[in-house]
Formats: C-alpha cells, sequence, structure tokens
C-alpha cells in the first residue's frame, strides 16, 4: 500500500504521519480479503487545516490499480486531528466491507449463473410430455356478453372467441380486481 501525505495550512509533522500510517495498518486485512495485491492500492490522505474555524480536515483516498478498479473516498471534520483521522478511518472501513460484501454477491451471482448454464446445456436432451388442452369453442361466433359468461363458467383467465359483431377474433380475459379486459385486433 503506497501512502501518500499531503498537508494545507500547517505544517504536517512525522507523528501525525506516523500515527496515521498505523491506523491504515487495519486496512490491510480487508484489502487481503479483497484480492487486491497491497502494492496496487495507492493511499492519499490529505490534510487541511481552516483558520476561520480552527477546525481540521482529512479526505482519505484509497484508488484500486486492479481489473476491477475504484475509488473510495471518505472525509471527516474535527477540532482535533487525531479524531478527524480515526474518524475518516473507520468511514473507510465500513466502504471497504461494504465493497467486500458487494464483491462476494457478485461472485455468488455469476458462480449461480455458470451452474444455470451448465444444468441448461444438459437439459435440451430431456424431451417434456406434453399437457392435453381442453379445445377452446373458437369456431363458434359469439357475442362478447356470451364470451364473459362462458369465461365465468369455464374458470380460465382468458378466453378467444369470434366475435359476431365484427367477425374477428378476440379475447376476453379476467383483470385482478374482478373485472374483465377485451383485445381487439387494430384494424
Amino acid at each position: 500500500m503506497q501512502i501518500e501525505h499531503v498537508s494545507r495550512n500547517f505544517e504536517l509533522s512525522e507523528f501525525i504521519k506516523n500515527y496515521a500510517e498505523h491506523k491504515l495498518e487495519r486496512l490491510k486485512h480487508y484489502l487481503r480479503e479483497l484480492d487486491t495485491a497491497e502494492d496496487s492500492v495507492r493511499v492519499r490522505v490529505v490534510y487541511d487545516y481552516e483558520k476561520h474555524r480552527h477546525r481540521y480536515r482529512v479526505d482519505i483516498d484509497v484508488y484500486f490499480n486492479t481489473p476491477g478498479g475504484g475509488v473510495i473516498h471518505a472525509w471527516e471534520e474535527s477540532n482535533d486531528l487525531y479524531s478527524a483521522i480515526d474518524f475518516v478511518i473507520d468511514e473507510v472501513e465500513r466502504q471497504l466491507i461494504r465493497l467486500k460484501s458487494r464483491r462476494i454477491e457478485e461472485r455468488r451471482r455469476q458462480a449461480k449463473l455458470e451452474s444455470l448454464k451448465e444444468h441448461t446445456a444438459v437439459e435440451p436432451s430431456i424431451q417434456r410430455p406434453l399437457i392435453a388442452v381442453e379445445p377452446l369453442p373458437v369456431d363458434k361466433p359469439m357475442t362478447v356478453d356470451d364470451a364473459r359468461i362462458m369465461l365465468e363458467e369455464m374458470g380460465s383467465f382468458f378466453l378467444p372467441f369470434i366475435n359476431s359483431e365484427t367477425g374477428q377474433v378476440n379475447v376476453i380475459y379476467r383483470k385482478k380486481g374482478g373485472n374483465y379486459g377485451l383485445i381487439t385486433p387494430s384494424v
């Protein structure tokens, strides 16, 4: 892990750099779990002091130079520089945990897709039996009301029929609310 320290508006001491680097050591555990080589991660820590508010701001950017790539950014403000460093590293750690869980979920999804591909590649050789379906009375023309009554008697969800008024094939169907819909061909 390459660490770069940048200071703005105040002099940065070696003690502060060492403190931040010591705190950043606990992130190495998550980088190993993400299958990220430590030398492919670059961390930039920016320390800023706002004189008019007497507050320190610490920004941390973690750059992943890997095929998956990505950047994690977090910042924190406090009157105490050390507590700002602690809080911002906690936020980076939370983001690394989220990134780890997303990558694990992505690997699971990819493995599931692969297993489905393997499973479906074998399955086309299996012939599925046809299910016998009761023939629909499409040959007799009927009115929309007659088709609705027949649909209720059959207990089906839809019924194609020849409309006696237009002579075209229509479909009457049952909606979720208990109403009925009619599909007619567009002319």
